[in-house]
């Protein structure tokens, strides 16, 4: 699926070359026997935790993940997490089916310059959204936390199908661009990765309430489908590239982050309430190995 090295040297790739290349992404995600079945599982509707956690258990590597996510991602709120069951409890099916995709998704990208960076910036993204959407009371805590580490995977795919496009664009590792990323890509690519990233989620059946936040998280218009949850995912993206986990081409923060705290009913003494929690909660972010 990656780039063959017969890419056309100096053209940029137009909107066509990129619909048919995330049209066959989509349709063959590379995913271990085990992976397959937890997802047929967890789509059942009759998936049970103890169920979920034997599916997982059978692939030593995946129940690793599964344990240092689970550890990252909620250690700081409720203590140390030593079992998968104790995982799969604390994070709830849609954030393990989250976590699935992602695991998949960043797997076939590893090796690619940025991606290291990428799953850090996503984990952070999902913490902060975990402590906003719990600060604002909402039903929805799981959702702002599964959106986080799935709101940057349509980037897995330039990583993989367009490397050399995306690291000259970008100067990964080199000098930082003036834009973000988001406006880049629609300037090389026609598309940026939110566009990209919804239509991934919505191929693999991850529902509206996940994958709208996703494709509006940079640019959202005024009539939102769910504004309340794609605001808190715009602030938690902007408080992890605050915090240092941004993009290794962009490490500003942008003007959109103050409108959806106003959005919110938030301010800046909010603001800086989070900021202080989500760095006190940052040492237990564990890095997965990529």
């Amino acid at each position: 699926m990656a780039s063959d090295g017969k890419e056309r040297k100096g053209m940029t790739p137009d909107l066509t070359e990129i619909s048919a290349r995330l049209k066959k992404y989509a349709a063959l995600p590379v995913a271990s026997s085990v992976v397959r079945e937890v997802f047929r599982s967890l789509e059942s509707q009759t998936a049970s935790f103890e169920e979920t956690a034997i599916g997982i258990e059978r692939d030593p590597d995946l129940a690793l993940q599964i344990l240092r996510s689970a550890n990252s991602l909620t250690s700081s709120f409720t203590g140390r997490v030593h079992s998968v069951l104790q995982a799969v409890r604390l994070l709830g099916f849609k954030t393990i089916r989250g976590l699935l995709l992602s695991s998949v998704l960043l797997d076939r990208a590893k090796g690619h310059a940025g991606i290291p960076e990428l799953w850090s910036h996503s984990q952070m993204v999902s913490l902060n959204a975990k402590i906003v959407a719990r600060r604002l009371q909402v039903p929805w805590e799981e959702e702002a936390q599964t959106a986080g580490l799935l709101h940057d995977v349509g980037k897995v795919f330039f990583y993989e199908e367009f490397p050399e496009y995306y690291q000259e664009a970008f100067q990964l590792g080199d000098s930082k661009q003036a834009e973000p990323d988001w406006k880049r890509e629609r300037a090389v690519f026609g598309v940026d990765h939110s566009f990209v990233g919804n239509r991934l989620l919505q191929a693999f059946g991850i529902p509206r309430v996940l994958s709208d936040p996703v494709l509006f998280l940079h640019d959202p218009p005024a009539d939102l489908l769910f504004p309340e949850l794609t605001n808190v995912l715009i602030v938690a993206d902007q408080m992890a590239t605050a915090m240092g986990f941004g993009s290794p081409e962009f490490d500003f923060v942008e003007e959109i982050l103050m409108g959806a705290l106003d959005r919110l009913g938030l301010g800046d003494a909010d603001l800086r309430e989070f900021l202080s929690e989500a760095h006190s909660r940052s040492p237990m972010l564990e890095i997965l190995s990529l």
